[in-house]
């Protein structure tokens, strides 16, 4: 038996093992964990979550462990038909964070557990359907035999969206997805109408994908963004929920997450547009910042006929020959496999930085969202461009635990490199894109983001492509919007509204 399995039957099969504590001020080392059976209609087989806090910290643990930065304590188990009673030991975690426990410092903390239930939800315990118990404060000491004992009583109810007269919420089931996964999957996005609208009348739409972790919630962002009087204001503005169980869908199709793709282009859009008054593909429009401007741009690539222009602000990696300085694609010179963790020189990779300081590694990021598992950035990644492996969860393009890197399912994600697309089938596709692609990178990219644009610009520039596309890497810019060619977008988006109206 393996040891991920002797945990789960020894977490299953467990009703109560010493002393339980509930006093706040005596020290505690396990967690007992009641299911209560008015939410739990039946064993629950999944993903158990012990989330800890410092004393001072305001949010719950269920907010707080999916921070990305002075992420707390946390503890993932997995269980198999539980009922009942558990008690979980740190020692039966499949994971935790910090890697090594030990390094958890005895003394005051608050404590909560979470349950993931919701099978599209990105983030555990904030999901719908997802369970979670009051928070705790305990004095942890992990030499302590007792436990205290954590109710799993409160459901995650689906936040209401705030509809105004102008921003509405689209909701709409795929047939696509819903065949993929089996079960009836809704898809949905945040409107913003334009001012004085009419609804017989037709209009200009934006689709603006966000960035990892946005939802159809993120239209409130666009009040700021298309201010009255701008010709964005008289635009239908569209934020397609591009999040799922593995992070960021990036709207395209794909073998391990669905075909979100097609779900957006081919039935999603024709029906919002339908209900809403699109003017259609010849003033459809598609921007994005981030994870949102990679998919702005693939779908502009992907679809080319079915808009008119693409504006990507700090794209996720458009090249994999550069993923985050990381070439995904080739072995060392003397034939062993890259690692994400480490580079040629053995000094860990750094993931984020701020004012040339890194804040984040790439070794110390994956592996804390190893525990939150599966919804993280990079696991998104996977998620999107992996084949199935033969668990049925996509294949990993590294090893988690030691960073070595699976050159052979790096070139799966070929099929995915925008990069690639563009400069091996650029007569193709001359037709339909040429003046439709704007792209701009940040020097500073937050996330090494850079490298991957300037890479393709050199490219494009010795192929004689970059005068029919924008292609920039602006000066001292960061990881953001980039104003300028916010700007640009309006008014290509106004001439061609007038142009429209006079023919």
């Amino acid at each position: 038996m393996n040891t991920l399995l002797r945990r789960v039957v020894a977490i299953a099969l467990v009703s109560f093992l010493g002393p339980l504590l509930s006093d706040a001020h005596a020290q505690v080392g396990r967690f007992q964990v009641h299911l209560d059976d008015q939410v739990f209609d039946g064993p629950f087989t999944g993903e158990v979550f012990v989330a800890f806090v410092g004393l001072e910290e305001r949010r719950e643990p269920r907010n707080a462990m999916h921070a990305w930065f002075g992420a707390p304590p946390l503890l993932r188990f997995e269980v198999s038909a539980a009922k009942g009673e558990l008690l979980l030991t740190p020692t039966d975690a499949v994971a935790c964070s910090p890697t090594d426990w030990t390094e958890v410092q005895a003394g005051e903390w608050r404590v909560q557990v979470i349950a993931r239930r919701s099978p599209t939800g990105r983030k555990a315990g904030l999901s719908p359907s997802d369970v979670f118990s009051d928070v705790i404060d305990i004095s942890y000491d992990p030499a302590s035999k007792s436990a205290v004992k954590l109710l799993l009583d409160h459901v995650v109810e689906a936040r209401t969206f705030p509809e105004t007269d102008r921003v509405r919420l689209f909701e709409f089931v795929s047939p696509a997805l819903s065949a993929f996964h089996g079960f009836e999957y809704t898809m949905q996005a945040g409107v913003r109408l334009p001012r004085n609208y009419q609804s017989d009348e037709r209009y200009p739409v934006i689709y603006s994908i966000t960035g990892f972790g946005g939802t159809a919630r993120s239209i409130a962002g666009w009040e700021r963004r298309a201010p009255k009087g701008s010709t964005l204001d008289e635009c239908i503005i569209v934020v397609p929920d591009a999040s799922n169980l593995y992070g960021h869908s990036a709207f395209c199709d794909s073998d391990s997450i669905g075909p979100w793709g097609h779900a957006l282009v081919y039935e999603f859009i024709p029906a919002l547009e339908a209900n809403f008054g699109g003017a259609g593909a010849e003033q459809r429009y598609v921007t994005g910042v981030s994870s949102g401007g990679w998919s702005s741009l693939w779908l502009q690539v992907a679809y080319p006929e079915e808009f008119a222009g693409c504006w990507s602000h700090v794209p996720d990696p458009i090249d994999f020959f550069d993923f985050q300085q990381i070439n995904l694609y080739e072995p060392r010179a003397d034939g062993t496999p890259r690692n994400m963790y480490v580079d040629e020189k053995g000094k860990p990779r750094p993931l984020a930085r701020r004012a040339g300081e890194v804040t984040l590694t790439y070794e110390g990021f994956v592996r804390r969202e190893n525990v939150l598992n599966p919804g993280g950035q990079i696991r998104s990644f996977e998620g999107t461009y992996s084949p199935l492996g033969a668990d049925g969860k996509p294949g990993r393009v590294f090893d988690v635990e030691t960073g070595v890197i699976d050159h052979e399912v790096a070139k799966h994600w070929r099929k995915y490199d925008i990069s690639h697309i563009l400069l091996t089938q650029w007569e193709e596709l001359r037709g339909s894109l040429a003046g439709k692609i704007h792209v701009y990178a940040g020097e500073q990219d937050t996330f090494h983001l850079e490298g991957a644009v300037e890479r393709f610009m050199d490219l494009a520039k010795e192929a004689g492509m970059l005068d029919e596309m924008v292609i920039e890497v602006v000066p001292g810019m960061t990881h953001s919007w980039h104003a300028p060619g916010g700007a640009e977008m309006e008014r290509t988006i106004a001439e061609r509204r007038v142009q429209s109206q006079s023919k």
